[in-house]
């Protein structure tokens, strides 16, 4: 394979700073593509805990539930110890290669539509591109959200106060989940969040386009004009507040090629500004490179972006597809890379970091970055894992999660079909058959509450926690409210019915579950 690496003018030198993105290389077959809608697939807990906010209206959630907008989010509102699954389509509903499963954390998070996650903590995965649309391809952002409890509001506190604002017709502002200590300027109404889009189209046209009511793709993609006639496809969203010092740009341009099979490594040109000057900045940088296929991507100290590593560099760590868990914690960013590899940018790095597999990469609120190790098969035993494995069980969903097969975490068959439950929905009912599933709960102790109804025929319940009885009713028949404790390391439950032989015999129960 031919490779060229293009170089800069001195007088864009003179202009701006320059890095190259080391690991991403641009060629024809390269498909990045930014999704066009995230299905919510499934819910784990109390979905009161998570909404949908389009158009600044709140919105209830429930499993079918679509993002399509560039101004929908998904926001989780403490005491958030629901989960959700979300996958990322194209427009068509074609399966984009990613998803992202919301976790418990005390704090809210927001999940920006299509490629942003601010707080929380959340198990992110991609599959292997081969040549075909992968979602997010250019990147997740992720941004630290600090603590509502910490002394002294910062702007991310005062900016979630005013994301959820007015959302909730209930009467109660569900800004008062967050810290009432705004600062004053915010209150005063001096801060707007700018959100912006960029495009590409095939032979060096670009698009760039800012708005603080609408969605900037439409103006971009008028803007990318290709000489053929090709329609544009977007490259990045995302947004920032105007009211920020410090703003950072990375501008990904290859000029195009006539000899197609030459794969280039882009150049990125880094612009720097203020949250109110970053957008003319960029404009008038995009105009020094005209015609070179610009990408806009824009961050904050606060951020980093992830890279889904090549499907050449994970077939070389004998990998197929790439698992990482994030956690939002007081002292910065943490992401654990449980399966194969990320590229990861920040503002004060000129390359890439690469994490692998078994590593934890650290963007700490005081300035370091670091990689360290953490211990893999602990993390791949978690509750949160198990959650993402019994989502990944259910076989009308076709999630593919590997590292579920490594630590045997699927649910197992019965009769060649996958009996599973959440302890959130009516659980069974049946007759002389009986019945045996694996039911998911959010957390690995607290107390089970079974109850149940067998009529007049006595039926026998019994539930199995990590290879252990820890209720046998033996048979019984009437009705009952039993309440077990439970403590341990998984979040899961076999729940056995046997059936009177009698053939008249009837049966129902549901599991309540902390």
């Amino acid at each position: 394979m031919n490779r060229l690496t293009t170089t800069n003018t001195p007088h864009a030198l003179a202009l701006i700073g320059t890095f190259f993105l080391a690991g991403i290389i641009i060629g024809q077959a390269a498909r990045a593509t930014t999704p066009e809608q995230i299905n919510i697939d499934e819910i784990l807990g109390n979905s009161s805990e998570l909404f949908i906010r389009r158009s600044g209206r709140r919105e209830s959630i429930e499993i079918g539930s679509i993002l399509q907008r560039m101004r929908d989010d998904l926001i989780t509102s403490p005491p958030n110890n629901a989960r959700a699954l979300l996958r990322f389509l194209s427009a068509e509903g074609e399966d984009l290669n990613l998803f992202i499963q919301t976790n418990p954390h005390p704090e809210p998070a927001i999940y920006y539509f299509p490629c942003q996650v601010n707080g929380g903590n959340s198990h992110i995965g991609w599959g292997l591109a081969q040549n075909e649309s992968r979602g997010c391809e250019n990147g997740m952002q992720v941004t630290h959200r600090p603590s509502t409890q910490a002394q002294g509001a910062s702007w991310l506190t005062a900016q979630a106060s005013q994301e959820t604002d007015g959302l909730d017709d209930s009467g109660v502002p569900p800004h008062k989940q967050f810290a009432s200590d705004e600062p004053q300027w915010f209150a005063q109404g001096r801060v707007r969040q700018v959100f912006y889009c960029s495009t590409v189209g095939h032979d060096g046209a670009a698009g760039f386009a800012t708005s603080m009511s609408s969605d900037p793709c439409i103006k971009a993609l008028e803007e990318c004009q290709t000489v053929d006639g090709v329609p544009c496809e977007s490259a990045f969203m995302g947004s920032w507040w105007t009211h920020e010092e410090a703003v950072h740009a990375a501008l990904r341009c290859v000029a195009p090629l006539s000899n197609t099979d030459l794969v280039v490594e882009p150049v990125v040109h880094a612009v720097d500004g203020s949250g109110d000057a970053i957008a003319s900045q960029i404009e008038s940088t995009l105009a020094e490179f005209a015609r070179q296929g610009c990408q806009v991507q824009v961050y904050r100290p606060q951020d980093f972006v992830m890279v889904p590593a090549p499907d050449e560099d994970m077939l070389a760590l004998g990998d197929d597809s790439i698992l990482v868990q994030t956690r939002n914690t007081a002292e910065g960013l943490e992401v654990d890379v449980l399966e194969g590899a990320v590229n990861v940018y920040s503002t004060n790095r000129s390359e890439p970091q690469l994490v692998t597999q078994g590593q934890r990469y650290v963007h700490s609120t005081s300035g370091s970055r670091t990689v360290t190790s953490f211990d893999r098969e602990t993390a791949l035993t978690s509750v949160d894992m198990e959650v993402l494995c019994t989502f990944a069980s259910n076989q009308d969903k076709t999630l593919d999660v590997p590292a579920c097969a490594e630590a045997d975490l699927y649910v197992p068959t019965i009769d060649g079909q996958v009996q599973l439950a959440f302890c959130n929905r009516e659980q069974g009912s049946g007759g002389q058959e009986g019945d045996r599933r694996t039911v998911q709960m959010s957390t690995n102790q607290g107390e089970i509450t079974l109850e149940y109804e067998t009529f007049q025929i006595p039926d026998r319940f019994q539930l199995i926690y990590e290879g252990r009885q820890i209720l046998d009713t033996g048979f019984i028949s009437g009705s009952n409210e039993l309440t077990i404790p439970f403590s341990g390391r998984s979040g899961r439950v076999d729940v056995i019915v046997t059936g009177n032989q009698s053939d008249s015999t009837q049966w129902n129960y549901t599991l309540q579950c902390p």
